[in-house]
């Protein structure tokens, strides 16, 4: 059986398989290359390719290709998600001194660097101590800080952490890349740390879903060295399923694959990617859904629900029709494209995912799961309902029993802003009816 090409789960090592984010590199390695070493922070949802792009940028070969000579620039990649509440800033910086040590070829200064990597406490001064002897040698040291609000959010980092990480990497060869889920602003355990200066070291580089070049070069290069073609009808499939985002790509194309390697006919191949695929996404998608509030939450159902009424027709929505729906539509949209977990041009707003849809219209509507039935919600929920005239609340009633308990009160939030209640309402009546 040929070697499936396409690959999930695990980040790409190696950079010969890495495709696309041309400018997100371009835009690291320029920051590196000025005269002030330059710091970049990495923003991306769960599953876009961080850590994938940052061992892209620490390889060596793409290093120097960039113009960062290899012995001269030294990078140091940290996993942070084994940082916990009982993680401090010595066993921050003792891990990662211990992980810059094996960088070095000097032996001197690995020696230093293993000595205070040793100590009981591991202050700003030390650490200063120790960048100077990096400057000396005319070294340049590049942090890659994987999952970094794993320190941001921790209240043993406080600001005096931050004050210090921001010193070494102004006045020293010292420039941090870090990877995180939101921009580490936004992802402070206190006022006090969101207000310290060290953020304005970064430049924030977005990862979006791939362009449309950049999803088909993915699948042509990878088929490239294989006996496998896809066929048109099945490169939409996987378009509608997984749009262009990078892991959702992959897992696609990787059960396409292996459906080919079966050797079944086109519908069962479609079956068995449908199938697979499905049940391969839908832990991460239901973290996007977990991990998004109230607001996108809304626009991620009406974008559903709309398409769930369209069926087969119409899948892009203009933002007056979104606005009809959810009086925010428009600073909402703006944040889930930037999430990538929906697709935007000239027509209109759409889910990248068809599957996506499914699950949010399932989940809403998952009622035979509830332990609790709509009467006895509705005894222990009577006021929920009291803001609305008579008839409005015989129109929700008529809407609440079709949706999952644990979501009723969020409809009914959605549907107290009586600018978008009638369009809002006349939607869940027409899908759920």
């Amino acid at each position: 059986m040929p070697t499936n090409p396409f690959t999930y789960g695990n980040p790409i090592s190696a950079p010969e398989r890495f495709f696309g984010r041309k400018a997100e590199v371009e835009q690291v390695y320029t920051r590196l290359l000025n005269a002030e070493f330059e710091s970049s922070s990495i923003v991306g949802e769960r599953r876009m390719g961080k850590t994938s792009l940052l061992n892209y940028i620490a390889h060596p070969s793409t290093a120097e290709a960039h113009g960062l000579t290899p012995g001269r620039y030294l990078f140091v990649y940290v996993d942070l998600q084994m940082v916990d509440q009982k993680t401090t800033p010595t066993r921050f910086w003792s891990r990662l001194l211990r992980r810059a040590a094996r960088e070095l070829n000097d032996e001197g200064l690995k020696a230093e660097f293993e000595q205070a990597a040793g100590q009981e406490e591991i202050d700003n001064y030390t650490l200063d101590d120790l960048f100077s002897l990096v400057d000396e040698q005319d070294l340049h040291f590049v942090l890659l800080l994987d999952e970094f609000e794993n320190v941001t959010e921790n209240a043993n980092f406080d600001t005096d952490f931050f004050y210090g990480l921001r010193a070494l990497a102004i006045h020293h060869n010292l420039a941090l890349i870090t990877a995180s889920r939101q921009e580490l602003i936004t992802l402070c355990h206190s006022d006090a740390v969101r207000a310290s200066p060290f953020f304005n070291i970064f430049a924030n580089v977005n990862l979006p879903a791939f362009g449309e070049e950049e999803a088909r070069a993915l699948v042509e290069r990878s088929l490239a060295e294989t006996c496998v073609q896809f066929a048109p009808a099945e490169l939409a499939l996987i378009s509608n399923i997984a749009g262009s985002h990078p892991y959702f790509l992959q897992i696609a194309a990787h059960f396409l694959f292996a459906a080919y390697c079966k050797g079944g006919a086109a519908q069962e191949r479609e079956r068995y990617l449908l199938r697979e695929f499905e049940e391969e996404a839908t832990p991460s998608l239901a973290d996007y859904w977990h991990h998004s509030d109230d607001g996108e939450k809304i626009v991620l159902s009406a974008l559903a629900l709309l398409a769930r009424q369209g069926k087969a027709g119409k899948r892009r929505f203009s933002l007056g029709k979104l606005k009809e729906l959810y009086h925010r539509s428009e600073l909402t949209l703006s944040w889930l494209e930037k999430r990538a977990l929906i697709t935007a041009d000239g027509e209109g707003y759409t889910l990248f995912s068809s599957v996506f849809g499914d699950w949010i219209v399932a989940e809403l509507t998952g009622v035979m799961a509830d332990a609790q039935s709509y009467e006895e919600w509705l005894a222990a929920n009577q006021s929920a309902l009291q803001r609305f005239s008579r008839s409005t609340r015989d129109e929700i009633s008529e809407i609440l029993p079709q949706i999952k308990a644990g979501y009723r009160q969020f409809v009914v939030d959605w549907l107290s802003n009586p600018q978008t209640l009638v369009s809002a309402a006349s939607l869940l009546r027409s899908v759920f009816s």
